[in-house]
C-alpha cells in the first residue's frame, strides 16, 4: 500500500467508525426500523374487533395474513371479544403467543371502558398486557358535564391519569386516549386533554389518533393539532369518514344536490296542476279558456281563482287550516323541478322551482349533516397527507385497522356472526390495508406501511 492510499484508509475509518459503531450499539441516528433505502416501516395491525367472528387465535392469525396485516390488535373485552377481562392473566398471554407464531406481531389491545385505576380488572389488564409483551393499550375516555365549568373537571381527570401513570411506569407500558369527537369528549379537540398529558412522560401515555375522527375539523385543522401534539401521538387508528347531508324533505330526501332549474314554461292550473304554456305577454288582459298561459304571472294570478277581481295575496286567510282559502293544494310540477308540500300553504311553491321546505325541519337545526364511517379512501381523510405529518413528528407507534362502516356483514359491529361470506369480508377489509398502503407509497414521505 503507497502512502496516497494509506491516508486515505486512515481518513474513511476515522469518519466512519464512530457512525458504524452508533448504529451497532443502537445509538445513531437511523432509526432501528430504517430500510437500505432510508425509509422507516410501520406495522399495521389488524383490529381483532373486526374478525371476532372467528374464536381461536390461529383463525384470527389467518385472517390477518390475508388481510396482509403485520400484526393483530386483541380486544380484552366481554364476548364476543377475544379475552375476557376476568381472565386476562390466563387467556392473553395464550392468545398472544398463538398469533405471533404466525409470524405476526402484538403489541398492543383494546380494553373495556375504564377510566380509573379502580375499575374491575383494571390492574390485572395492564400487568397482564405487559407480561404478554405489549407496549400499549387502551381503556375508557372522559366525557364533560357541560352544565358545569370544564377547567376543573380536567383538573379531576389529571389525578386520574396520574395514578394510571404510576402503574405504566411499574410495568413500561403506555396509556392510549382516543380522540373521540363530540362537545361532551375530552380529548376530542386535542388541546384540552393534551394540557393533561404534557403534565407526565409520553412513554406512559399519550393519543391514539384516529385519522377519521381528527379529519371532521375543517379547514385541515387536524394538520395543526397533529403538530400541537406530536410527541404526544403514540398510535393511530386508520378510519375514513364522509360528510352527509340530509334536509329531511319530504319526498325527496338524501343528500342535497342543489336548487333544481326552473322548468319553462309552466302555467298553474285552478287544481293545481301544471302544464306547458306560453309566457304571460306583459300588459295583457287575463287569459280565457284556450288562450296562452302565462308562466308565473299567469300562473299565480289567474290561474288560482280570483275573489272579486284580487290577487292571491289579498284572499283571506283560512284560519281553521292555517293558510288561505282555496285549494291548499300546491302546483304539481311535473318535469321535476321541485316540489310541493300538500300539507301546509305556507310551502307552497308556484311553479314548482323551490325545494319542499326551504325553512325549517334539519336543515335550521344544523343543516342535517352527519359524518358516516366510509371505505378507506373514499371519505375526507387524506391519507397521505396523514403519512406525511405522521413522518414528520416522527411518530414510530403501533396502528390498526378500524373498519367500521356498515355493511361488511357485521364485522364493522365486532359480531360473532356474519351475514355476508367470510371470503367477501375479508376481501373488503384487504382492500382498505392495500389503499392505505398504496397512499404511503404515494406520499413519498419515509415511511411504509
Amino acid at each position: 500500500m503507497d502512502r496516497r492510499q494509506f491516508l486515505h484508509a486512515s481518513l474513511g475509518a476515522r469518519l466512519l467508525g464512530p457512525l458504524l459503531t452508533d448504529i451497532v450499539t443502537g445509538q445513531g441516528r437511523l432509526p432501528a426500523t430504517a430500510t437500505a433505502a432510508g425509509t422507516r416501516k410501520l406495522v399495521l395491525d389488524a383490529h381483532s374487533k373486526s374478525l371476532q367472528w372467528l374464536r381461536s387465535a390461529d383463525e384470527v392469525a389467518q385472517a390477518a395474513i390475508e388481510m396482509v396485516c403485520g400484526g393483530v390488535c386483541v380486544t380484552v373485552q366481554p364476548y364476543p371479544g377475544h379475552v375476557d377481562p376476568a381472565r386476562v392473566a390466563q387467556e392473553l398471554p395464550a392468545f398472544a403467543s398463538r398469533v405471533r407464531s404466525h409470524g405476526l406481531r402484538v403489541t398492543q389491545i383494546k380494553g373495556p371502558a375504564i377510566t380509573d385505576v379502580s375499575g374491575p380488572n383494571a390492574e390485572a389488564i395492564i400487568g397482564a398486557a405487559a407480561q404478554a409483551g405489549c407496549t400499549h393499550y387502551s381503556l375508557g375516555g372522559y366525557t364533560y358535564d357541560l352544565a358545569k365549568p370544564l377547567a376543573p373537571q380536567l383538573d379531576a381527570i389529571k389525578f386520574r391519569v396520574e395514578k394510571f401513570v404510576r402503574l405504566n411506569h411499574k410495568h413500561r407500558i403506555t396509556l392510549l386516549y382516543d380522540t373521540v369527537p363530540g362537545p361532551t369528549s375530552v380529548g376530542g379537540v386535542v388541546l384540552d386533554l393534551l394540557s393533561v398529558l404534557e403534565e407526565f412522560d409520553p412513554k406512559h401515555v399519550g393519543f391514539h389518533w384516529d385519522t377519521g375522527h381528527m379529519a371532521l375539523h375543517g379547514d385541515g385543522m387536524w394538520e395543526t393539532l397533529m403538530r400541537h401534539a406530536g410527541p404526544y401521538i403514540a398510535a393511530v387508528g386508520w378510519r375514513d369518514r364522509g360528510w352527509v347531508q340530509d334536509l329531511g324533505l319530504l319526498g325527496e330526501g338524501g343528500p342535497y344536490t342543489g336548487p333544481h332549474p326552473r322548468v319553462e314554461p309552466l302555467v298553474t292550473q285552478p287544481d293545481g296542476s301544471a302544464v306547458p304554456g306560453a309566457p304571460r305577454v306583459p300588459g295583457a288582459a287575463g287569459r280565457g279558456a284556450g288562450a296562452p298561459a302565462g308562466g308565473r304571472g299567469a300562473a299565480g294570478r289567474s290561474g288560482r281563482g280570483r275573489s272579486g277581481g284580487g290577487d292571491e295575496e289579498d284572499a283571506p286567510l283560512d284560519a281553521a287550516r292555517g293558510g288561505r282559502s282555496g285549494p291548499l293544494r300546491g302546483p304539481a310540477n311535473p318535469a321535476g323541478a321541485g316540489s310541493i308540500d300538500a300539507n301546509n300553504p305556507l310551502f307552497r311553491s308556484r311553479d314548482g322551482e323551490m325545494p319542499k321546505r326551504p325553512i325549517g325541519g334539519k336543515n335550521a337545526r344544523g343543516a342535517g349533516w352527519s359524518a358516516p364511517n366510509v371505505a378507506m379512501g373514499t371519505g375526507v381523510v387524506s391519507i397521505s397527507r396523514v403519512a406525511t405529518l405522521l413522518a414528520e413528528i416522527g411518530f414510530n407507534g403501533p396502528s390498526e385497522l378500524q373498519s367500521e362502516y356498515a355493511g361488511i356483514g357485521g364485522a364493522e359491529t365486532g359480531v360473532d356472526t356474519l351475514t355476508r361470506p367470510r371470503q367477501w369480508v375479508i376481501g373488503m377489509l384487504k382492500r382498505d390495508v392495500i389503499t392505505i398502503r398504496k397512499s404511503f407509497e404515494m406520499a413519498d414521505c419515509g415511511l411504509t406501511i
